[in-house]
């Protein structure tokens, strides 16, 4: 390839300049594009000269199929200039304006002279850095003639270092000055022959393919040795002979690889990765100084090292940069051997033997891969002057960023070190920041996502950078499809001269174009567009960014085919007016339409049909239909009028009553459904067909002049535009009366064998017809309906409840249940006990309760001495005292059973204790 840079010289537009004049030189289309150029008036602004190269034997000889290209030395003149030498080697350039040029000269590919010639700058300079200028002043023509070198060959062997020959390495020239690069291979042999080399200060190198890590590149220094460093200065190659010197010996290559693997041993690519190489000199863990550094698509990389040197190998996830590949997931950070940091991770000391190996780390997952943007910084980095920070595109929907200022502490590694409290979008650096670099982290979070973070900065220190321009960045142009925008901004305000200077065009976030215009196109619809200006003057001032803002883009206009619409459907309140749009045109066209009353259009009625209310009655109706498409001009049309809307006719059920037909209860009327909703709606109650004064409300209280009378309501719906209707209900049945009804209480005993008797209380107006229904637990007993119930052993552990309904003709019936007893408890059979034993004092007397049921029972004592209880003396059995002499001696027993009422026995009395 020819690489026809300076590297000196990073200009943009000479860039794109040489990657044209390449593609000119490498196919040979130096003619078409002179041909194809417009024919125009000589200036008289020209460059004459003879372009000649050396035969064989080292005369000058002229070259007929060489052609030309002028470049204004002047980067803001963007002109393309070509020419070409005839059969004598003479060419004339027509450059069309004062100035200086830089000259260049190459044989047409394919042609005899391209065969053994190379290409050349004036004056005989390989790259485009080392150039002479042509200065062109007046309309005198200027004598600038080329002469291009003899390509040299270079052949030679590459080796290891035991001399076994190695297939397959790449043997490569580099002009150190610019110009063509020259490649091949070696063969089984190890053999190798560069053609076409251009002569002069050139670097020649042999390394294995990329990707591949098992020999160490070398350099030849112009000797026939080679070494692992570039030669200073580098070999010079006369123009024509063969150079057959060039050997090299290649050594194996000593390293390792770093392998970054998910939980389930897959590898992760693009994985950043760090390796830390311990310095012995200084006591450091020195780290690479270029980046970004990720993963292959195997999820490796490989590191040389030295025999003996020590190594640490760490990964981690949080690049963001257009190099980061897409990825569902992100992973957290570790070091070889599973340590969460460098502090703690292992130590590899490279040994002789094996010279390579592979350090496996297993990351964990954090989660999904957010969609993070490098940010800009807008402004000057100085005292009290604001900046503020432009997030760029950040994805998916929902992410939510988080701003901190800081600045990179020189002393720590360019650390970042917040400023507390600076969490705005915007910052003002103030005077403790001098002399430090301001810089911005935006820190992007969403749930179930990897949180992302990108840093901003560039500005340099505060109070010593900063360029200030005479008037400020601004877009100018139109920001609709098809128009340029223009990147519009002063010059520096110390009228310092520019040494750089570049542009990024960003739409929505998104990176659009690196020139100062940017030419709108349709995806950029409704979108914003920013400018960042960056540059660097000669006044030794670090870069300075500003940015500017436009949009949201539009598009061009076009003008739609709008036809008149018309209105189908009955013009009466109720009905349904159906707007019929015709054909608009080009297809497809986004209809709206907006409804409007004797001509003021309708709030909310902007569907393609309109359902007619009372409001309308006696208004005309129309329809306007707004025709849009993007990149036309919206056309509106409006209908004819309709004729007044008429009256509508109210949908009107006929009513009904519900509620209890009592004295005391309350009757609703239950109108049904009207419409076309809302319909206004008016009651009248009316007893047995007479209207009841004040009774106008929906519901209504039945009194006792109610009482055997029947039951009607009217209701009449009215809605504005529409005509009123009145409905009335069906009779209800005659009135009845409401009876006195206390609720009722049981009485008796709740154990089994007892008798609950219902205690109604007093109904009225009496006489009232009283009627039981018993319940167990809720449930009716089937012929329990006395007003007395003997409990049974079904009812154990239940409770009891009673109904009493009561009823009297021309009144309503009602019912009415007392509240539950307590559970049901059973009987204990209880038999009276007695007493065994000598009634003397010393002897025992035992108390014998008899067989007590169901069992078990529990059994409490209780001993008496004459009728009074014996403190202490209760169990089975009581050792008489002389306390008892001459007294009577009782017992009681109390039995006791879960479920069952408790029951105590006394026994009879002993005779007076001797």
């Amino acid at each position: 390839m020819n690489s026809l840079v300076d590297p000196a010289t990073p200009r943009p537009r000479q860039v794109r300049r040489v990657a044209v004049l390449l593609l000119t030189a490498v196919l040979g289309f130096s003619l078409a594009l002179a041909s194809a150029a417009p024919a125009q008036a000589a200036s008289g602004y020209t460059i004459t000269g003879v372009v000649t190269g050396l035969d064989a034997t080292g005369t000058s000889v002229p070259l007929a199929d060489a052609y030309l290209y002028a470049e204004p030395v002047d980067w803001n003149d963007n002109r393309n200039i070509y020419g070409h030498a005839d059969a004598a080697g003479r060419f004339t350039i027509d450059v069309g304006e004062p100035g200086d040029y830089t000259l260049y000269a190459n044989c047409s590919s394919g042609t005899a002279c391209a065969e053994t010639y190379g290409d050349q700058y004036y004056d005989r300079a390989n790259g485009h850095g080392d150039a002479t200028p042509v200065v062109v002043s007046t309309t005198t023509p200027v004598t600038a003639n080329m002469r291009l070198p003899r390509w040299a060959t270079v052949k030679g062997k590459v080796t290891s270092d035991a001399g076994a020959p190695i297939v397959g390495i790449t043997v490569e020239t580099a002009p150190t000055s610019g110009g063509t690069m020259v490649s091949t291979t070696t063969d089984a042999t190890g053999a190798y022959t560069l053609a076409k080399v251009a002569p002069g200060s050139v670097a020649i190198s042999a390394r294995e393919e990329r990707g591949q890590h098992n020999w160490t590149a070398e350099h030849w220094n112009g000797t026939s040795e080679s070494t692992p460093t570039w030669p200073n200065p580098a070999p010079v190659l006369p123009a024509g002979p063969t150079v057959t010197t060039a050997n090299f010996q290649l050594a194996q290559t000593s390293g390792f690889y770093g392998e970054a693997v998910d939980s389930a041993g897959a590898p992760i690519q693009g994985v950043g990765w760090t390796t830390y190489t311990y310095n012995t000199s200084t006591g450091d863990w020195d780290t690479p100084q270029y980046g970004p550094r990720m993963t292959d698509e195997n999820g490796k990389f490989f590191w040389n090292t030295a025999v003996g040197g020590r190594y640490k190998v760490c990964f981690d996830d949080t690049y963001y940069g257009p190099a980061a590949p897409v990825r569902d997931l992100r992973y957290g950070s570790r070091c070889w051997d599973s340590a969460a940091d460098s502090a703690t991770a292992t130590v590899l000391t490279q040994p002789a033997t094996p010279l390579q190996r592979t350090l496996r780390v297993v990351l964990p997952t954090l989660g999904k891969s957010l969609t993070a943007s490098d940010p800009w910084i807008d402004g000057v980095a100085k005292v009290g002057s604001p900046l503020k920070v432009y997030p760029g595109a950040w994805g998916p929907t929902g992410v939510q960023l988080a701003y901190q200022w800081g600045w990179y502490d020189e002393a720590n590694g360019f650390a970042f070190m917040p400023v507390t409290g600076a969490t705005a979008t915007t910052y003002t650096p103030t005077a403790d920041l001098t002399g430090k670099y301001v810089a911005v982290r935006v820190t992007g979070t969403l749930a179930g996502y990897a949180t992302a973070q990108m840093l901003a900065g560039g500005h340099g220190k505060v109070g010593e950078s900063g360029v200030a321009l005479t008037s400020p960045l601004t877009i100018t142009g139109t920001p609709a499809v098809g128009q340029v925008l223009t990147a519009t901004h002063g010059t520096p305000a110390n009228g310092a001269e520019i040494d750089y200077d570049s542009y990024e065009w960003r739409v929505d976030g998104v990176q659009a174009g690196w020139d100062k215009t940017l030419t709108l196109t349709s995806d950029m619809v409704g979108k914003t567009v920013h400018v960042r200006y960056s540059l660097r003057t000669t006044a030794g001032y670090d870069d300075t960014t500003y940015v500017a803002t436009a949009g949201p883009v539009t598009a061009p206009l076009g003008t739609l085919t709008a036809s008149t619409p018309t209105i189908t459907g009955t013009a009466k309140a109720g009905s349904t007016l159906t707007a019929v749009p015709g054909t608009w045109g080009p297809a497809p066209v986004t209809l709206a339409y907006q409804w409007k009353r004797a001509g003021v259009a309708i709030a909310g009625a902007t569907a393609s049909t309109f359902a007619l209310t009372g409001v309308d009655t006696g208004k005309a109706i129309t329809v306007t239909v707004t025709g849009t498409k993007a990149g036309y001009t919206t056309a509106a049309k409006t209908s004819a009028a309709t004729v007044a809307v008429a009256a509508g006719t109210l949908t009107a059920p006929v009513p009904t009553i519900s509620g209890s037909r009592t004295v005391g209860a309350t009757l609703t009327a239950v109108p049904g459904t009207w419409g076309p909703a809302p319909v206004t709606l008016a009651y009248q109650w009316y007893r047995s067909g007479v209207a009841i004064t004040g009774a106008t409300a929906s519901t209504y209280k039945l009194t006792a002049t109610d009482q055997t009378k029947t039951m009607t309501v009217r209701v009449v719906g009215s809605k504005t535009g529409y005509t009123s209707v009145a409905k009335t209900s069906a009779a209800t049945t005659a009135v009845l009366g409401a009876l006195t009804a206390p609720t009722p209480t049981i009485s008796g005993s709740k154990i089994v064998g007892y008798t609950l008797t219902a205690v109604p209380g007093t109904w009225g107006p009496a006489p009232v017809t009283l009627a039981y229904q018993w319940y167990r637990s809720g449930v009716a007993i089937t012929g329990a309906t006395a007003s007395t119930y003997k409990l049974t052993a079904t009812d154990q552990t239940k409770t009891m409840t009673v109904r009493v309904v009561g009823s009297k003709t021309g009144y309503t019936s009602v019912a009415k249940t007392s509240a539950a007893t307590t559970a049901v408890l059973g009987a204990l059979t209880a038999p009276t006990p007695t007493i065994a034993g000598t009634k003397t004092v010393g002897s025992t007397l035992t108390a014998t309760p008899g067989t007590w049921g169901p069992a078990p029972v529990t059994l409490a004592y209780q001993w008496y001495r004459s009728g009074v209880a014996i403190t202490g003396a209760n169990a089975s059995t009581l050792a008489l005292t002389t306390t008892d002499r001459g007294k009577t001696m009782t017992v009681r027993v109390t039995g006791t059973k879960t479920g069952y009422t408790s029951v105590a026995k006394t026994s009879a009395a002993t005779t007076a204790i001797l």
